[in-house]
């Protein structure tokens, strides 16, 4: 899934965008969500790190408030999010790379223009697509990097994830997060730990030492976390 925002303030070319992604997701047989907005405002209120994978921005918007501007400001709370100017004037596109903008696609839009660029960028994303779980901790919708977890534990009916940039709680169960985490090299120690097997350090025993912290291995999970391990060392 790519998740994709347009900012375009112009009804017309709202609609045009939507029926060539459309095209363009059955073409490519590629899952997209759109989420369109009438206005910088409007997208920097709904922005947050993390839940956009590719950003469309229009230059020339009529509001207060212009493409650049809110690009500056996109930037300042997402650095990784894939950004390209839409514009009428090519000239205006070179103030896209101050804030990173890795393409622009010139109006009136053709669809073989578009689908060969969003292709490209379409493969560019889910080649380098960094792997996010969001979270809701304390009232505050939270996005860790895969990456970044350490470990998840349960603690009643909480979960707790232990990541590079501190610990954070939210509500559910180590089930679920052990069925969002599956395909990204994690394994149950026991019933009450899910472990990121990057971050092992070492195993004695029914010990893990994982980032430092020593966790049980319970009897009935030790034969699958070590089989994990060794797959994922490539022993």
């Amino acid at each position: 899934m790519i998740n994709i925002a347009i900012i375009e303030d112009e009804k017309k070319e709202q609609e045009l965008l939507k029926e060539f992604f459309k095209k363009l997701s059955e073409n490519l047989n590629e899952k997209i969500a759109l989420k369109v907005f009438n206005n910088g405002k409007e997208f920097l209120f709904n922005l947050e790190f993390g839940i956009f994978d590719l950003v469309l921005m229009d230059i020339e918007l009529s509001s207060d408030i212009n493409g650049i501007e809110v690009s500056e400001k996109l930037r300042e709370i997402d650095s990784e999010v894939v950004l390209v100017f839409m514009t009428n004037l090519s000239q205006y596109a070179i103030e896209g790379y101050k804030v990173k903008a890795v393409d622009y696609i010139v109006k009136p839009i053709s669809y073989y223009d578009f689908s060969n660029r969003m292709t490209s960028i379409f493969n560019n994303i889910n080649t380098k697509k960094v792997q996010k779980v969001l979270i809701q901790s304390n009232g505050v919708k939270v996005v860790l990097l895969v990456k970044d977890i350490f470990f998840v534990e349960v603690l009643n009916h909480s979960l707790i994830y232990h990541t590079k940039n501190g610990d954070f709680m939210c509500r559910g169960s180590l089930n679920s997060s052990e069925k969002e985490l599956r395909d990204y090299h994690f394994s149950l120690c026991n019933s009450c730990f899910l472990v990121n097997l990057a971050y092992v350090e070492s195993v004695d025993g029914y010990n893990a030492i994982v980032h430092g912290e020593k966790l049980l291995i319970s009897h009935p999970k030790r034969k699958k976390f070590l089989i994990d391990l060794s797959g994922y060392l490539g022993q």
